[in-house]
């Protein structure tokens, strides 16, 4: 009778050790289906003014009639260092006479030749402009190959011209054969970041100054584009939103 009772307290505790396992299971694949991927957050992460600037700087008078964009501009820096460094929350706040820290050091992406101050003119009220007409493949928050869409996926044409959805200076180009293929990330004035993926070809430099509607890459299928296509996000805060709410 002992013996019994033994093999049945046995059993139970297989049994209730097996619907644990299964529960387990189940709350791994919910898990492994509803959050992106690490390599995804890795990526986004890139666009969240992580440049890594020296701890040397100089001193910088603000004049009248300068704009972060302006003074970035003429002593070869990104305006994403100049806002990060100095702490600025709005960049419309600058006033002359007020003194900033410039980064004297080279950066991890921001190594470029001094542009003329002449050559810009300050883009704060431009809206998005489409960077390719096609038909959407891909929507926001749409999953992907195990990857949630951070943006959209446009159909092209190999070579076909793909513009500057604003004006802005290029603060990345990268060219990745297993990920995003040639890549063109755009920085605005107004802090916003548009992001071009699946290129054919480049046509800009990293530092460089473009307008809107200037074409800055050829579409393409690099990178583990199945088609040729055009992969845009734009980034509000360092945040993907989506595109389709602020193109037009």
């Amino acid at each position: 009778m002992r013996n019994f009772s033994a093999s049945k307290g046995i059993a139970g505790i297989v049994i209730m050790l097996l619907i644990m396992i299964l529960i387990t299971g189940c709350a791994t694949s919910h898990r492994a289906s509803t959050y992106p991927p690490p390599k995804l957050k890795k990526e986004l992460g890139s666009l969240k003014s992580s440049n890594t600037i020296t701890q040397k700087s100089t001193r910088y008078t603000i004049k009248q009639g300068d704009t972060i964009w302006r003074i970035a501009h003429n002593h070869g820096v990104l305006p994403d260092d100049i806002i990060k460094i100095n702490n600025i929350k709005n960049v419309e706040n600058i006033k002359p006479g007020q003194q900033l820290l410039l980064p004297t050091g080279v950066t991890a992406r921001n190594a470029f030749p001094v542009r003329k101050a002449s050559t810009y003119t300050k883009k704060l009220n431009e809206s998005f402009k489409w960077p390719i007409r096609g038909r959407i493949l891909y929507g926001f928050d749409k999953w992907i190959d195990g990857y949630k869409n951070n943006g959209i996926d446009i159909q092209a044409v190999n070579g076909q011209a793909v513009k500057a959805s604003k004006s802005g200076v290029v603060a990345l180009t990268s060219d990745t054969p297993d990920g995003w293929g040639k890549v063109v990330v755009l920085q605005h004035d107004d802090g916003s970041y548009t992001w071009y993926a699946y290129n054919s070809r480049i046509l800009v430099k990293k530092g460089d100054y473009v307008l809107q509607g200037q074409t800055i890459t050829e579409a393409g299928s690099t990178g583990r584009a199945k088609r040729d296509k055009l992969h845009f996000k734009i980034f509000l805060h360092g945040v993907p939103v989506n595109p389709l709410s602020h193109l037009r």
